[in-house]
């Protein structure tokens, strides 16, 4: 309880830094799902519960009316995992929240969040061996929810849906089976009385191509029984094609140096040439960015790999924040269906077109096949 009341008073201490708009209370009753025969004892029921700060975004303009007023939230929880040997976790996470469908009356909307949680037991040889999911304190949280919204009064509101939590360390210490959480999403919501909301931060000339080149790194384990870290690093030449203010199409190449295809349990690890340790891949995605945080979702196809280890092909979601015109930070997760590779973390530099470009998917494919002219 002390870990979570530490994670609550740096919650409400970030909740002075932010334009406000509503308080809210969220329960999460649901189970923890035994999704790996390793894990048969961790089984268990689960609670969660809630307190988040949140404002409206875009008050007036095209976002509000596409998305049914959407907002974003930061927040904390503390969930209850009732098993001595699963602990408990507590959790700083940030969030999206958009309207799919409804009115005043009632609507149906997707929350996705982002975070970092804190267990309090992990898996240890020695005091909890039978934990055979979690191999370090400090986890990714990521959760999603589906919910119907209704208002009770003029600044009251009830929420009502069914969510997804899961927590993992995309390989940055083993075990990484990773704790999936299915829960019903319940919540309640008390209106500032107030007309305060998020302006976007659009781009001068939003309809223009972005170059991204990037650096980035991962840490990896491959063994519980060998926990050594290994490094692995990635180059990458991403181009982004606009098709809302907030909204762009992607397109990459990516080269990636993966010790790992050389790793052998309890050996040295020995050098490799690229042959044996690089990855060359295309890659197409989205973003979607609301000021100067964007969300990133991409589909790669390997055009070489050392072997078949690893699927031909793999998804990446990560988050990016753009600190200034020219550079950004951004750390991403790659995987292979369910199956986590490893976190990467790095920075990428801004280059700017000056050509207007006909925004939309169809025409992005047009510019390309143009030899990317304007």
């Amino acid at each position: 309880m002390r870990k979570a009341a530490i994670l609550l008073f740096t919650f409400f201490s970030l909740c002075k830094s932010y334009a406000q708009h509503a308080w809210a209370f969220r329960a999460y009753p649901g189970f923890l799902a035994a999704h790996h025969e390793d894990m048969q004892a961790m089984g268990s029921h689960v609670l969660g519960l809630e307190a988040s700060r949140e404002w409206k975004i875009d008050k007036d303009g095209e976002l509000a009316k596409s998305q049914q007023q959407p907002f974003a939230g930061i927040g904390a929880n503390h969930v209850m995992l009732f098993n001595d040997i699963n602990g408990n976790v507590s959790s700083l996470f940030c969030y999206y929240d958009a309207g799919i469908s409804g009115n005043e009356k009632a609507s149906l909307r997707f929350r996705l969040t982002t975070g970092i949680g804190m267990l309090s037991r992990q898996w240890d040889v020695y005091t909890n061996p039978r934990n055979r999911a979690i191999g370090s304190r400090f986890n990714g949280m990521m959760q999603a929810a589906m919910y119907v919204q209704k208002p009770i009064s003029v600044r009251k509101t009830i929420q009502l849906g069914l969510s997804m939590i899961h927590y993992s360390n995309g390989n940055f210490g083993q075990p990484n089976l990773g704790i999936n959480m299915p829960c019903l999403f319940l919540a309640a919501k008390q209106s500032d009385n107030n007309n305060n909301y998020y302006k976007p931060l659009y781009p001068e000339n939003p309809n223009t191509v972005e170059w991204q080149p990037s650096l980035r790194f991962g840490k990896k384990q491959m063994s519980m029984d060998d926990p050594r870290n290994i490094f692995n690093y990635v180059a990458e030449l991403k181009v982004l094609y606009p098709y809302k203010p907030w909204r762009f199409w992607t397109a990459a190449i990516n080269g990636f140096y993966d010790r790992t295809y050389v790793y052998t349990k309890f050996q040295p690890l020995p050098k490799a040439g690229l042959n044996k340790s690089a990855e060359i891949s295309i890659s197409g995605g989205h973003e979607y960015r609301v000021g100067r945080v964007g969300m990133v979702a991409d589909l790669g196809f390997y055009l070489y790999r050392p072997d078949d280890t690893k699927r031909k092909y793999y998804q990446a979601l990560g988050v990016k924040y753009y600190i200034s015109p020219s550079l950004t930070a951004m750390v991403l997760m790659r995987t292979h269906l369910s199956m986590a590779d490893y976190l990467e973390w790095g920075i990428s530099y801004r280059i700017h077109t000056k050509a207007t470009v006909k925004p939309g998917f169809k025409e992005g494919f047009k510019w390309a096949f143009r030899g990317f002219k304007p």
